[in-house]
């Protein structure tokens, strides 16, 4: 019991934070992408 709290503390710990700075990263990717789309 406390082994299954404890993972899923670290899943959310340190899952969260990676999730975001990939979703920031592609968004990014994305936005570059939309630039270079406007100026051709």
């Amino acid at each position: 019991m406390d082994f299954t709290i404890l993972a899923v503390v670290l899943l959310i710990g340190v899952g969260v934070p990676v999730r975001n700075k990939l979703i920031r990263k592609y968004r990014e990717e994305k936005k570059k992408q939309d630039k270079n789309r406007d100026e051709k």
